[in-house]
């Protein structure tokens, strides 16, 4: 069995608390786009809601990749070159997958 390091149960906990957090949010605007489209005509805010919720699943799904990799081993990684992602990096963006180089 593998043991953690620091930085991945801090991150475990900062991505878990995010996809909760994600997931709510996803739910809420399902739920305001099909509910108001119950009771009104179609209108740009339905349009605007499943926008935003695409960008929530892409998101979440971001989010489920990083706690995989905290998974296996492989957390902190880059995904491209294979090198170290600087931990400044991961401190800012928790469920990136790529080094600064590769991202740019």
């Amino acid at each position: 069995m593998r043991v953690w390091s620091r930085l991945e149960w801090q991150q475990q906990s900062r991505l878990l608390d995010e996809r909760d957090r994600l997931r709510r949010l996803h739910a809420e605007l399902r739920t305001a786009a099909t509910s108001r489209r119950d009771y009104e005509p179609h209108d740009v805010t339905d349009d605007e809601a499943a926008i935003q919720a695409d960008a929530i699943e892409g998101r979440l799904a971001a989010t489920d990749e990083a706690l995989n990799r905290i998974d296996s081993g492989s957390y902190g990684m880059c995904l491209v070159c294979g090198s170290r992602i600087a931990e400044e990096r991961l401190e800012a963006l928790p469920a990136t997958a790529l080094c600064r180089s590769c991202a740019s």
